[in-house]
């Protein structure tokens, strides 16, 4: 009877010791890896056109950084067969509704100047019409102390157009015309000179940036010591850019006893491309 007993106390402390074990124990939660732990790069500007080629037997996709990546430029010197001439008009009044109804007079003159010498209609837009007061300042004595006042005196109306002429002769007859036409108010802010439809010399540009950015590859990949392979990346800047010339704040003398000179010169026009080789 007894060793029954016994046996039954073993048998319950171990099953206490069991569960107290059983209870120690910590719940572990497991968090994946994440699949990819790497930085992503852009090779190229996000604003460009782009062209990219993969070969599955060479994988170049897994390996970018063996690569040689280029840009280059296509240039051609052009002339002009535009000019875009920015005049206008600046009235002071003591109010807004005369200086307004003189910048209106005479901005009209400067309009049908415009179009006695053949200019379009629609080769003329408004690119500004601000109307500003206007304050002087003084100082004035107060208890002895000399205060800062200002105080308003008048108006301003400022009123300007852009103007695409197409005959580059007469261009300074226009600008003359205008002159005369808004007089004293008259003020020429800009000349620039361009190209009317750049985008026909896009293909030449192309081919030259091309040419440069093989020639500027395959010397890279010499003087390196490696085989230039094929190409895995292309991209273009999406416009044609154009240098111009301008001539700023120039205020009109009416009547001018001498003609205007305006020469059109040259421009540059230039296409830029990027493009990526892989290495073999």
């Amino acid at each position: 009877m007894n060793i029954n007993v016994n046996f039954l106390l073993l048998f319950v402390v171990l099953l206490i010791t069991f569960v107290s074990c059983e209870s120690d124990q910590s719940t572990a939660i497991q968090v994946p890896t994440p699949a990819f732990s790497g930085t992503l790069t852009n090779q190229f500007p996000s604003n460009s056109s782009a062209l990219s080629r993969s070969d599955s037997s060479s994988n170049l996709s897994s390996n970018t950084s063996e690569a040689i990546s280029v840009s280059a430029q296509g240039t051609k010197m052009v002339e002009p067969d535009i000019a875009l001439l920015n005049v206008g008009v600046e009235v002071f009044a003591e109010t807004v509704t005369v200086a307004r109804d003189t910048a209106a007079k005479y901005m009209d003159s400067i309009e049908q100047s415009l179009f006695k010498n053949n200019v379009n209609k629609i080769d003329v837009q408004t690119n500004r019409f601000d109307i500003s007061p206007r304050y002087d300042y003084e100082e004035l004595t107060v208890n002895g102390r000399r205060i800062g006042s200002q105080f308003l005196v008048g108006y301003t109306v400022t009123n300007s157009l852009t103007v695409k002429i197409r005959d580059l002769d007469k261009v300074g007859q226009i600008i003359d015309d205008s002159s005369n036409a808004g007089g004293d108010f008259t003020r020429i802010n800009s000349i620039t000179f361009s190209v009317d439809d750049s985008s026909s010399y896009q293909s030449e540009l192309r081919e030259l940036a091309i040419q440069k950015a093989i020639q500027k590859a395959s010397h890279y990949a010499e003087l390196t010591g490696v085989i230039l392979g094929p190409l895995i990346f292309l991209s273009e800047d999406n416009s044609l850019a154009s240098s111009t010339f301008e001539n700023y704040g120039m205020r009109a003398m009416a009547s001018a006893p001498y003609s205007t000179s305006i020469s059109g010169g040259e421009l540059e026009l230039s296409l830029t491309v990027n493009v990526m080789f892989g290495i073999q």
